[in-house]
């Protein structure tokens, strides 16, 4: 009877892993700093300075006292993940998945396995959560926390109003706006530049665009042409310029300093809706000069000495009924330190 249940023709062949985890681009990208504070908040010092130039004077009089170069500090208080989970305790009991029809693993090894599972997932999230707070900075310049017992708080980076751009009207990247000529990509991304180093001292290197407006962009006479396309036709190339999408971010070439990126990643919201991590439309202009941070506070829980950890994970068993809880805990924000060295628009 064993035997007909193993070896019959309900056996498994396979398993269909999920594809829709978690990726970092924006992470990794403009916010590779990780910082961590014993405390409920942590603190950035800000060198605030301004283009002055040397005051000039007689030789025969006193000097001219010049102020002192000031510096701010800019505190915040991160949020608070605390992702608890109750397994079902008949997991350990049936086949697993991947495994074997009939079963070649005994309870305990499913137990830890069932665990391993959950823990990873709970990492999954957190990252995604971690990705969607930076490309929320990137986009708007700032970041709303909202939950259980938690009051909606928005995180305001203090990012200039003129970073944040929406065009409209003739001005937007439509294919009839670009062909009368009244739309410009590559004018307004030189535009925008120039703002940015203005506000920030810091040099754009790489743009990042939503699918539609990359589609956009291309329609510029003065963009057809000019992409870089590095090592292509060569052994080892980097860049196919045909269409292609994949999780997260892809290079598409280089135009003049700017390395190009097509952006395509998801989140499932509060109300059970999945949105765009990049919004439609989106053209978001940065590089390493904003020196993002990845801050995470302290734990508040005596299990880790109130330590400030990344991420801080533990389980325990209720006795009666018999059933185990896992727990993550963070305490995360992504930080734009130079959050003037970051733009967005909207183009259409």
């Amino acid at each position: 009877m064993t035997d007909s249940l193993v070896f019959d023709t309900n056996t498994l062949i396979g398993v269909v892993r999920n594809l829709k985890v978690a990726q970092s681009f924006a992470l990794d990208k403009f916010f590779p700093n990780i910082i961590t504070s014993d405390t409920e908040k942590v603190s950035i010092d800000i060198d605030i300075g301004k283009r002055r130039v040397a005051p000039f004077c007689s030789p025969l009089v006193e000097g001219k006292l010049v102020e002192q170069r000031r510096y701010q500090t800019n505190e915040f208080k991160p949020a608070y993940i605390k992702d608890k989970r109750a397994p079902d305790l008949r997991k350990p009991v049936r086949r697993m998945i991947g495994e074997r029809i009939g079963g070649e693993f005994n309870g305990a090894e499913r137990e830890m396995a069932n665990l391993e599972f959950e823990l990873t997932d709970q990492i999954d999230m957190l990252t995604r959560r971690l990705e969607w707070m930076a490309m929320q900075a990137l986009q708007l310049g700032t970041v709303t926390v909202s939950g259980d017992g938690f009051e909606t708080t928005l995180i305001d980076f203090g990012r200039d109003s003129t970073l944040t751009v929406g065009l409209t009207g003739g001005t937007t990247w439509s294919p009839a706006n670009i062909a009368a000529g009244t739309a410009s990509p590559t004018a307004n991304i030189e535009t925008w530049q120039e703002q940015i180093l203005k506000l920030s001292g810091a040099k754009v290197t790489d743009i990042v665009f939503s699918t539609g407006a990359f589609q956009k962009f291309l329609l510029d006479p003065t963009a057809k042409g000019a992409i870089f396309y590095p090592a292509l036709g060569q052994n080892g190339n980097v860049i196919n310029p045909g269409a292609q999408i994949e999780q997260g971010a892809i290079y598409k070439g280089k135009w003049g300093q700017y390395d190009l990126w097509v952006y395509n990643d998801w989140f499932v919201d509060d109300n059970n809706v999945e949105q765009p991590m990049l919004a439609d439309g989106a053209v978001i202009m940065c590089g390493p000069n904003l020196e993002g941070t990845r801050a995470f506070g302290m734990i508040q829980d005596p299990k880790f000495n109130y330590q400030g950890l990344p991420f801080a994970p533990k389980t325990w068993v209720n006795e009666d009924p018999a059933q185990r809880f896992i727990m993550m805990q963070s305490s995360p924000l992504v930080i734009p330190n130079r959050v003037n060295a970051s733009f967005c628009a909207t183009v259409y």
